[in-house]
């Protein structure tokens, strides 16, 4: 048994970011301390090699999967829903009509799940399945779309919990749970099952950020009326329901939610969190690895203003919006961007970038370099620009704080705590950035004219960002919340005994 289990997914170490970027810190922080992870990916064969060397306090990886192959034979099936006793009904399925019917969570719900006692096989042919699928569910939540568009999502939302259900977690001291979602269920169970405390750390808010993609999701269909005007689907509510709940589930269950800052842990407790299990651990960086931007202190003309984006290109990073902005700005200014950061997530998506910046004739001003060592990018730019639908705290921005860089960054998760401060503490250090709304392209250009026309003032915001980072952000901080945190949920263990026995 490890001391502490941390659940993973879709992240570290198969995924570069910010989020994996924090783990591997984590794991390196504490080498007394014996790690088992646990990654969740969609399928077998979805990632190759890890992109990261695990360090030798991590004693073991291991990989469940959303999906695989589900063919199952109806006579076999069949075969194995007779051995249910005549009128009793799964509890897993019990679990799966309340999860749909109901915005509560509690002990009952979690035990229910944590039965496991509902294969795929019974899931896939089962009767008791079917009415509830036909019977109850499709009536009460989407009675006007056609049936089978109601069945195949139904399968397709419920197979990967069955899966992740049947999973068996590494036995540790401690679950950690690096989101909420799927990770935050195994989690649960795990810890549900094992009387042993469960930490949540939700980067970002995970069903805010589902239900982002879900309304964009072009998978799911909605219905043309008259004259032509798409009417949304019940589905994509279905979803979003469905993901909202299993985020409460990992909420209930936690020992300790931790998240990165006030606003966040205000959208948590407006989705159910218990004020009392919260906390407000936010990132750190070691700001000496990170040297001070060269240009800012250059005499004379350095040229156009360099601006950097740093982070996957991804939609959820939405650098459609990023290039349309600097398109807008060099009508006025003279820019040179640096796109920085791995294509491979998405290359549909990130060809597109790429295609825009063709369209727009603009190549000679931006330019696409792929992964690249920041602490020797950083020194290189003026100003770092995110442009994000959605994010947690971001890393890139105190990092670029750690170089005296200004950000440029959309009003998201805690990016404007992180530009302009908490009122009652470090909001007198003065803004180290703008703040601008998220798709406006207009308003993040009028912001890159400013700065470029206006050194002295970016300058200045690159100043109060390296005083913001050394004050409040430095990861030496961050390690020593999370070592007193697993000490007390350890010492926490041994006087409890168990948990809700």
């Amino acid at each position: 048994m490890t001391d502490v289990t941390l659940i993973l997914e879709g992240t570290y170490p198969y995924v570069a970011g910010g989020v994996s970027s924090w783990v591997h810190q984590l794991l390196h922080a504490y080498p007394e301390r014996t790690f088992s992870l646990l990654h969740i990916g969609p399928q077998p064969g979805a990632y190759e090699e890890p992109l990261y060397e695990l360090p030798d306090n991590v004693l073991s990886l291991e990989e469940i999967h959303c999906r695989g192959q589900e063919r199952v034979h109806r006579r076999w099936s069949q075969r194995t829903v007779e051995t249910r006793r005549a009128g009793e009904r799964s509890r897993v399925l019990a679990a799966i009509r309340r999860l749909h019917i109901e915005d509560r969570v509690d002990d009952e719900l979690l035990d229910d799940l944590a039965a496991g006692d509902l294969s795929i096989a019974e899931f896939l042919h089962g009767d008791a399945v079917f009415e509830l699928l036909r019977g109850e569910l499709y009536e009460l939540l989407s009675p006007e779309f056609p049936f089978m568009d109601f069945f195949w999502h139904f399968r397709a939302m419920h197979i990967p919990l069955l899966r992740l259900l049947e999973a068996r977690c590494p036995e540790a001291s401690v679950y950690h749970a690096v989101s909420t979602g799927y990770a935050g269920l195994v989690g649960a169970i795990a810890s549900w099952k094992q009387r042993r405390p469960l930490v949540i750390t939700e980067h970002g808010i995970y069903a805010r950020e589902r239900e982002i993609e879900l309304s964009r999701a072009t998978w799911i269909r909605d219905r043309i009326g008259i004259p032509g005007a798409a009417t949304p689907s019940p589905l994509r509510r279905f979803w979003s329901h469905y993901f909202k709940m299993l985020s409460r589930i990992a909420y209930h269950r936690a020992t300790r939610l931790i998240t990165l800052s006030e606003s966040n842990r205000n959208h948590q407790l407006a989705d159910g969190a218990d004020l009392l299990k919260t906390a407000v651990v936010p990132n750190g960086v070691h700001h000496e690895l990170f040297p001070r931007s060269s240009r800012a202190s250059s005499s004379g003309d350095p040229g156009p203003m360099r601006v950097g984006f740093v982070g996957r290109v991804v939609p959820i990073k939405d650098v459609i919006t990023l290039i349309r902005a600097c398109s807008l700005a060099l009508d006025q200014v003279d820019l040179e961007v640096w796109i920085i950061g791995p294509e491979d997530e998405d290359r549909t998506y990130a060809r597109r970038c790429r295609s825009l910046v063709e369209m727009m004739g603009i190549e000679d001003h931006i330019q696409f370099l792929g992964p690249q060592p920041m602490a020797d990018m950083y020194p290189q730019l003026d100003v770092v620009l995110l442009t994000s639908i959605s994010e947690g705290q971001p890393l890139v921005i105190l990092e670029a704080y750690a170089a005296g860089l200004p950000v440029v960054a959309t009003d998201v998760g805690a990016c404007r705590e992180l530009i302009e401060g908490c009122v009652g503490g470090d909001a007198a250090i003065g803004p180290s950035g703008i703040v601008t709304r998220v798709a406006n392209p207009t308003e993040t250009a009028a912001a890159l004219v400013f700065l470029a026309k206006n050194r002295d003032v970016r300058e200045a915001m690159g100043r109060s960002g390296h005083q913001r980072v050394t004050a409040r952000y430095r990861q030496q901080q961050v390690e020593e919340q999370y070592d007193s945190l697993y000490t007390s949920m350890e010492t926490w263990q041994e006087s409890a005994g168990n948990l809700n026995a």
